[in-house]
């Protein structure tokens, strides 16, 4: 009873000690915080391939994957995903279409730009578009949308444009909150 006692203790001890270290983090080349580690790729156990953030919109939390030279949403574009009513994907508004949005307050989508072979590990512009707070699920409607995002660039619709349809799970509208390439110098690492 008594090794009982002491090897349960000793577990909620470590416990303790392990819950009791500030979170990890993500930081950029000039040490500048990019947000709180909510899970790592953890495939290769000694070292992280990318990381899950809680990145700061407003107040509130967006998820983003981070690698060492790029920031990325939960969720690829391309496949009429990112939606713009505009032709050239200009505007400060998208419709995003998520499959499965993340367990957060906001949901977020990086629309990163730059030579196609290196967009996805070393994109040249990333902006980042966010939900307002506790966004519902919309069905667009009647919008008519004259292009998509698929990266590395925007991809015009043909005439007369393209209206969601058929989709019961309709999307998100989202506003243009930041380009993170200004706000931050690559590389990325884990700290």
């Amino acid at each position: 009873m008594r090794h009982v006692t002491f090897v349960s203790t000793l577990i909620l001890l470590v416990a303790a000690a392990g819950c009791g270290r500030p979170p990890y983090v993500v930081v950029d080349a000039t040490g500048k915080t990019v947000g709180d580690v909510i899970r790592w790729d953890d495939r290769i156990p000694n070292y992280p391939l990318n990381a899950v953030v809680r990145y700061q919109v407003s107040g509130d939390d967006v998820a983003l994957v981070v690698t060492t030279g790029s920031i990325r949403g939960t969720q690829e574009t391309g496949g009429s995903v990112a939606l713009f009513t505009t032709a050239d994907c200009s505007g400060n508004d998208m419709f995003a279409m998520l499959s499965v949005p993340p367990l957060s307050k906001r949901y977020g989508m990086v629309l990163s730009g730059g030579n196609p072979s290196t967009v996805y590990f070393a994109p040249t512009q990333g902006w980042l578009f966010a939900t307002d707070p506790l966004p519902a699920r919309v069905d667009p409607g009647a919008t008519v949308f004259h292009s998509q995002w698929s990266d590395p660039a925007c991809s015009p619709y043909p005439a007369p444009g393209y209206v969601v349809t058929g989709n019961p799970l309709g999307g998100y509208w989202m506003h243009r909150i930041e380009e993170l390439y200004a706000k931050y110098t690559r590389p990325f690492y884990f700290k």
